[in-house]
């Protein structure tokens, strides 16, 4: 008797190990179920384009505010997205990005946006952004250095001292903290306009946004 119950025991934490692996390979590596099925409107979003990185220009008609996490697979198609998105409109679109790394799936998503921040310090956010992703699956194995050198930023030695400093960490911990204080749940994030899209937005879904956007201003067209 003593045995059986032993084995359920056993047998009970090996299926439950394997549910908490297959919830993980599932966030992982197939789109997470959009929060409703629906687009929603974020409260006082233009506060979002207060802080974060620019990509584009700041009187641009339409701004996109991402949410996003270095580590996250969907985050890297929806940076493809918006790159192509940017090359399409031009001027029309601004990308806002801001730091939502989810330390407890990806354990280097914190440190990769630390040295993002460093990167911008020097003028390199967007080359550093664009490799990070593009070089995803070294995060972790390959140094900050490395891709700071990757990315053209022009002093190796003030990126290395800049990881150290507090001051990165302060502007991803309030972009974190912006991100719960507007209920978002996952990455990617993408409000457009302060529209928050589900899931991870396709091109066709963000052009549709943007035109409707544009549509209410056509004088910026």
């Amino acid at each position: 008797m003593i045995n059986l119950l032993k084995n359920i025991v056993t047998a009970t934490l090996v299926l439950c190990a394997l549910l908490v692996t297959a919830a993980l390979v599932r966030r992982e590596f197939f789109p997470p179920p959009a929060p409703g099925s629906e687009p929603r409107d974020v409260e006082a979003w233009e506060q979002l384009t207060e802080a974060g990185q620019w990509l584009g220009a700041k009187g641009a008609p339409v701004t996109v505010v991402e949410f996003a996490d270095f580590q996250c697979p969907f985050c890297s198609i929806a940076a493809d997205n918006l790159r192509e998105l940017r090359m399409r409109y031009g001027d029309q679109v601004a990308i806002v990005y801001r730091h939502y790394p989810i330390s407890s799936i990806h354990p280097h998503a914190w440190d990769a946006a630390v040295a993002a921040e460093c990167a911008s310090v020097q003028g390199k956010f967007e080359e550093f952004h664009d490799i990070l992703y593009r070089d995803q699956q070294s995060i972790g194995k390959r140094s900050w250095a490395d891709y700071a050198v990757a990315a053209g930023v022009p002093s190796s030695l003030a990126f290395v001292e800049c990881l150290d400093t507090e001051e990165p960490r302060e502007r991803v911990r309030d972009d974190y903290e912006a991100a719960r204080g507007s209920r978002l749940d996952g990455t990617p994030s993408v409000i457009v306009n302060g529209v928050l899209l589900p899931g991870t937005p396709s091109l066709m879904t963000l052009e549709a946004h943007v035109e409707a956007a544009l549509a209410e201003h056509p004088a910026d067209r």
